[in-house]
C-alpha cells in the first residue's frame, strides 16, 4: 500500500521480512561461547581493523555496538560467510577521483547536489566538492571479508554469539 517510507527505511524493512523467513528455514547455528567470540572479535577476526563496539575500535565500518538488538543469529552468521549478499546503503562505500587525479575510496557518510562526505581509510572525514570530483561511484564489493575459510565452525558460533549478546 502507499506509504511515506524513505529507502533506508523500506530497505531496513526488507531485510528485516528477509531474516525472519532466513531464520525460519534455517536452524543451522550451533551455540557458542560468547566470551570466546569476544577474543575472536579483538584477535584473530581482526574486526576491530573495521568496526567498534562502545568507544573502542574504528570508524571504517558500522558501529557494532548493538547488532544484537537489530540483527537475528542466522543473520549476523550470513554476514560473516558472505558479507556481499547485503549491504545497507548506509555501509556502502565510494570511489572517487579528484580533477588532480587522486583516487580515495571510503565509506559514504552524506551527499548532496554540491558535496560528497566519506571516511577514508585511515578514518578521516573528507567533503569534497562534486565540481572537484573527475568521477565518482559505488563500490561493488563489500570491504569485509568473508570468514568461511578463516574460522573454524566453533569459531564462527562464538563470534556469532557475542555479536549477538552486543544489545
Amino acid at each position: 500500500p502507499p506509504n511515506n517510507l524513505n529507502q533506508e527505511q523500506a530497505s531496513a524493512i526488507i531485510a528485516y521480512l528477509r531474516s525472519v523467513a532466513a531464520s525460519a528455514a534455517s536452524n543451522t547455528i550451533a551455540p557458542g561461547d560468547a566470551n570466546r567470540g569476544k577474543t575472536i572479535f579483538e584477535g584473530k577476526g581482526e574486526c576491530m581493523r573495521c568496526h567498534r563496539v562502545g568507544p573502542n575500535g574504528s570508524r571504517l565500518g558500522p558501529d557494532l555496538s548493538g547488532i544484537g538488538r537489530l540483527r537475528r543469529l542466522v543473520a549476523l552468521q550470513g554476514s560473516l560467510l558472505e558479507p556481499e549478499t547485503e549491504v545497507l546503503p548506509s555501509n556502502r562505500f565510494v570511489r572517487v577521483v579528484t580533477r588532480n587525479g587522486t583516487t580515495i575510496t571510503g565509506r559514504l557518510l552524506n551527499q548532496d547536489s554540491f558535496t560528497v562526505q566519506l571516511l577514508d581509510s585511515k578514518e578521516k572525514l573528507l567533503s569534497l566538492p562534486r565540481s572537484d570530483l573527475r568521477e565518482y561511484a559505488f563500490v561493488n564489493n563489500s570491504p569485509m571479508p568473508s570468514y568461511r575459510d578463516k574460522l573454524s565452525s566453533q569459531e564462527l558460533a562464538d563470534l556469532v554469539s557475542y555479536l549477538a549478546s552486543l544489545k
